[in-house]
């Protein structure tokens, strides 16, 4: 059900939106787009998807169109397509004739996640390396970055900003590795995987093996940068499997 928060943003006579996207959600348009060219509905899918990602849509909760569209200050309509172009990416399903829920995650799908996505993040953490050897430091400040906003997080205890720092660790390697088509795949795996790092547990040794990773990719070497990278992959999976499932 709706939590009864509001974004703030509103429509304008044309149906776009007429405020800056939502903190937090990870996945805001182009700075080059003005506010008030995206349309509703793609603000109202990444509203949902985030709340989805946060928990405060649970897994198995019903959502009301209705009450989702006052939460966000939006009409019914951006709602609807949003909902029903969640249901088609498979993170909301149709309830017979009462709207849609938040689909619960399957041990299969949580694998089927991991095996697409090892051997991509092992070639970005490859390319990262070659990166960072050809110089491009601002790469890896942006990759340093986000093991500081992880710590800090930690210390504070604020799980879901360290998921985002975790989660932002990853995609500004595959932003440093340079190639675009590495980067749109990815891109379309985001949110499955925020929503994996975001039900599971996150152990201390998580941010031990990110460090490590950065270590070899700032030295500029590819193969340990990989190597690294496969076995944090795979402790990922069998945390996320442990902490969803109760096995790993």
């Amino acid at each position: 059900m709706a939590d009864g928060r509001r974004t703030g943003s509103a429509a304008t006579d044309d149906g776009t939106a007429s405020a800056s996207p939502e903190p937090g959600t990870g996945s805001a348009p182009s700075p080059t787009a003005a506010p008030s060219s995206i349309p509703l509905s793609t603000r109202a899918r990444e509203a949902v998807l985030q709340r989805i990602v946060d928990r405060r849509y649970a897994q198995g909760s019903r959502l009301v169109e209705r009450e989702v569209a006052e939460e966000l200050g939006m009409s019914r309509v951006p709602v609807r397509e949003a909902l029903r172009a969640l249901v088609s990416e498979g993170l909301l399903e149709l309830l017979p004739h009462s709207g849609v829920r938040v689909r619960r995650l399957e041990r299969a799908d949580v694998e089927h996640l991991y095996e697409v996505w090892e051997p991509l993040t092992i070639q970005a953490a490859r390319l990262a390396a070659r990166a960072g050897a050809a110089g491009d430091t601002e790469g890896l400040a942006t990759l340093e970055a986000a093991l500081h906003q992880a710590e800090s997080a930690a210390a504070a205890d604020e799980a879901t900003r360290e998921v985002a720092a975790h989660t932002a660790f990853h995609e500004s390697m595959v932003a440093m590795s340079g190639n675009p088509l590495l980067a749109r795949t990815m891109e379309q795996l985001s949110w499955q995987l925020r929503l994996v790092f975001g039900l599971r547990e996150e152990p201390a040794h998580m941010r031990a093996q990110h460090a490590e990773m950065y270590r070899h990719i700032a030295a500029g070497d590819a193969e340990a940068a990989a190597a690294s990278t496969l076995l944090h992959v795979r402790d990922s999976r069998a945390v996320a499997l442990r902490s969803l499932f109760g096995e790993a």
